[in-house]
């Protein structure tokens, strides 16, 4: 079960404003503010917050909340383009399946909540920072983090109308309440471990999805008392069965000991 969340308030390192909206308010103090209200929500549920400290940089955030043993992290951000650009999306890492389903459940509830366009879930292989746009790295709090993780990118700070909205605390409130819905519901979604000593946090991130379809396919089975042990060394001859069960699957190999 989930129990500790990471919640990360965009930008304010060094004194850094985020995007500005034509009136003048900075996306570091809607995130700021939005982060406040989403832990206050969150409480109630039994889950713990951690808030990464905002004088480290993006990817340092996301590995202080996983090295702090947060199971998932979202980070909360207003978007900028146009004063006509307007709605909310969510970004999760490419490959990371668990983060886009987070990325989903959150999604779901917001826009029916705020009165919002909803911009849809969006995958951060196809994001392209504006200073290299050959970039392929994807967002750093996103990949620095191992399990569920996402970006929210609640509106357009750049949009007047939509400024005036991430200016209201009863709007923030609201996205508040819509977003910690959402990550209630997605926590009803996580699988537990098949093996007790995987942890959960691992076994509902990248490496639990390999794992899970390792076990489905009989190449890991575990061991006679039940678990994986996954920091115990491979030996050879593990490696060596775990490889013909593997090529037994492909058809390339008899048997499957």
């Amino acid at each position: 079960m989930v129990t500790k969340v990471a919640i990360d308030a965009g930008h304010g390192r060094d004194g850094d404003p985020g995007a500005v909206g034509p009136s003048g308010l900075h996306e570091a103090d809607v995130t700021l503010r939005l982060a406040d209200f989403l832990e206050r929500e969150l409480k109630p549920s039994g889950m713990t917050v951690f808030r990464p400290d905002r004088d480290l940089v993006s990817l340092e955030r996301a590995q202080v909340a996983a090295g702090n043993g947060c199971d998932l992290l979202l980070s909360l951000h207003c978007n900028a383009g146009g004063p006509s650009a307007r709605g909310a999306e969510i970004w999760f890492g490419h490959g990371n399946a668990a983060g886009k389903e987070l990325a989903r459940s959150l999604l779901d509830p917001l826009p029916a909540q705020i009165q919002v366009v909803s911009r849809g879930i969006k995958d951060d292989g196809d994001w392209r920072p504006a200073v290299d746009p050959g970039w392929t790295g994807g967002m750093g709090v996103l990949r620095g983090f191992p399990g569920p993780a996402v970006l929210v990118e609640l509106l357009f700070l750049s949009n007047p109308e939509e400024e005036a909205m991430l200016a209201d605390s009863g709007f923030l409130i609201q996205a508040a309440k819509a977003l910690g819905r959402g990550v209630v519901s997605f926590c009803g979604t996580l699988s537990k471990p098949v093996f007790p000593d995987v942890p959960p946090d691992l076994w509902n991130g990248q490496a639990g999805q390999i794992l899970q379809t390792l076990v489905d396919r009989g190449i890991f089975v575990g061991y006679q008392d039940g678990c994986f042990h996954p920091h115990q060394p491979i030996t050879r001859l593990e490696c060596a069965v775990a490889i013909y069960r593997a090529l037994a699957l492909l058809g390339a190999a008899k048997g499957n000991p």
